[in-house]
């Protein structure tokens, strides 16, 4: 019996498209070249794209390892890799608006949550189902996320918003789900873990001693390196349909 089931976030309940992918970064660095000048850091849009480019190569590695870094310190490597010495030269208040700028972007150019979401999560709450999200942050931190969860009205369905820059550990790494699971006072034969990635999101859950549902309309069997998933479905939608089975049957 199922008593807690914790979600991805990306690609799981929230959705986004390459184009606006693109324009919150566009966005993203002309703000940030606008506060560079008003402190008097000349500074061309290409430095800026490079060193965002390099700094996103850079977090994948660090996550790859199960580890993960502040938000902060995201910031001060992307600058640095714009230019060396940018970030030392900055007084607090402009690094302030540098993350404030970065951050919020993504309220301005959000992703779109999935028709299920909202829906589910409240099935499960009626159920009460404890519910938790553990995500791996990218370039958009955990506290903007939270922001974005309450203003499509489905945060405050949730006893846990776990996000790995803020825990310094990411997925699959089975400490973000132990930590997440004692949060809750939740046992892991007695959770489920639904998301859309097989690296981290079944191997994770599997890791953690944890049921695992993997959202995949095409999933790819021959990855599947520590044991297949407890479910597969094509889409959200599917896992929903079949809710009262999996809660009683896991």
């Amino acid at each position: 019996m199922i008593t807690t089931v914790t979600f991805d976030l990306w690609n799981t309940l929230i959705h986004d498209t390459r184009e606006n992918g693109e324009t919150r970064t566009a966005s993203r660095l002309d703000q940030v070249k606008g506060i560079l000048q008003r402190s008097n850091i000349n500074i061309t849009i290409d430095a800026l794209k490079q060193g965002y480019f390099q700094c996103l190569h850079d977090c994948v590695n660090i996550r790859s390892t199960g580890k993960d870094v502040t938000f902060s310190e995201q910031i001060r490597i992307f600058l640095d890799n714009s230019e060396v010495g940018i970030y030392e030269n900055l007084d607090h208040q402009a690094i302030c608006q540098v993350e404030n700028a970065y951050a919020d972007v993504y309220l301005t150019y959000p992703s779109v949550m999935d028709p299920t979401s909202l829906n589910l999560i409240r099935a499960l709450k009626s159920l009460r189902i404890k519910l938790a999200i553990i995500s791996n942050t990218s370039m958009t931190p955990g506290t903007t996320f939270r922001k974005f969860l309450f203003s499509n009205k489905i945060g405050q369905y949730f006893d846990a918003l776990i996000f790995s820059d803020e825990l310094q550990t990411s997925k699959p790494d089975r400490y973000i789900y132990d930590y997440t699971l004692s949060k809750l006072s939740s046992a892991p034969s007695e959770s489920l873990h639904v998301g859309d990635q097989y690296s981290t999101d079944v191997k994770g859950s599997i890791g953690a001693g944890m049921k695992s549902a993997l959202i995949d309309p095409k999933p790819d069997q021959g990855t599947w390196d520590v044991g297949p998933p407890t479910y597969t479905f094509p889409s959200l939608s599917d896992f929903r349909n079949d809710l009262k089975t999996v809660l009683e049957n896991s």
